[in-house]
């Protein structure tokens, strides 16, 4: 019986170890394909159905940036409602991506994951859509003090930081016998697709801001604001649960004052607007969901099963 086992799984070895050497042998194949191909748009003559499906992953967050953008100039809730859409459809993009090249057993230098350089633009793509876009469109929701900005910047490192250490340690994590991760450490970027959804609901109760300040019910959009009346407060002025603040800026002009030394070089009015810009902190408390989502991303303990 355990001969029968043994015998079973050097078979299955023999055989995924065969079909690394010809998958291995058909990206040898590729890059010659791909350096001896001259003339005009050579780069898109060599691209595959699959390699469309990862640049539209990276179109998708970028035009979520922008969506973002032309919410914050214009307060109009569509271009926010488009910002928060298109994650989603990067995410099917990076989905199929994959599942396209298997399909017609096809890859080339932008989609094959032999490649290390077409998995880091993969791993690029996939930072504008789940990191950077989400974080933008957080911004414009209304987290935009210096503390929401420090800990949305921190998000986008951390999502950074996983994606290098993945690259390091990905061969080092135990596979299936077909090749496959049996884990994540830590949470993966495109679990930010739970932070849009969450921001999404904010905008279905009306708790966010435009370029104006909290958003008010005189401005309509289908869906905006729909469950506003819902929301137990007759006015809920801006993002759910509101800020912490800390306000030190009177005790900080006295120090700044103490003894009339600095006013003798810095005028007090100059010692007030110090006081004012270094004394006041305020952070949404919303932003420390984006805080710990960030150290869950980067926790080596933190285990995921691959679907």
């Amino acid at each position: 019986m355990s001969a029968t086992a043994n015998e079973l799984r050097r078979r299955v070895n023999s055989d995924y170890k065969s079909g690394k050497d010809d998958l291995r042998a058909d990206a040898e194949t590729e890059l010659k394909r791909f350096i001896e191909t001259n003339g005009h748009f050579s780069l898109v003559r060599n691209f595959h159905l699959a390699d469309a499906f990862t640049l539209m992953n990276g179109f998708c967050g970028a035009q979520s940036i922008f969506m973002s953008g032309r919410f914050l100039v214009t307060s109009d809730p569509k271009y926010i409602w488009y910002a928060l859409w298109f994650p989603f459809f990067g995410a099917i993009f990076d989905l199929l991506d994959g599942k396209i090249a298997r399909w017609r057993r096809s890859s080339s230098m932008l989609g094959q994951e032999l490649d290390s350089l077409a998995d880091s633009v993969r791993g690029m793509l996939m930072q504008i859509s789940f990191g950077v876009a989400p974080c933008v469109a957080a911004f414009a929701l209304g987290l935009r003090s210096p503390l929401d900005t420090f800990w949305l910047t921190v998000f986008v490192c951390a999502g950074v930081a996983r994606l290098a250490r993945f690259n390091i340690t990905a061969a080092y994590v135990p596979h299936d016998t077909h090749g496959k991760m049996r884990y994540f450490e830590g949470l993966p970027i495109p679990s930010s697709l739970a932070l849009v959804g969450c921001m999404a609901l904010c905008v279905l109760f009306g708790r966010f801001e435009d370029g104006h300040g909290p958003w008010t019910a005189s401005q309509s959009y289908p869906y905006t604001g729909i469950w506003h009346s819902t929301s137990g407060t007759k006015d809920p002025g801006g993002l759910p649960f509101g800020l912490f603040v800390l306000d030190l800026t009177v005790p900080l002009y006295k120090l700044l004052m103490t003894g009339n030394l600095l006013p003798q070089f810095v005028s007090p009015a100059t010692l007030a607007l110090t006081a004012n810009v270094l004394g006041y902190v305020a952070m949404h408390k919303v932003t420390l969901v984006f805080a710990f989502w960030s150290m869950a991303m980067v926790s080596k303990t933190l285990r995921v099963p691959k679907p």
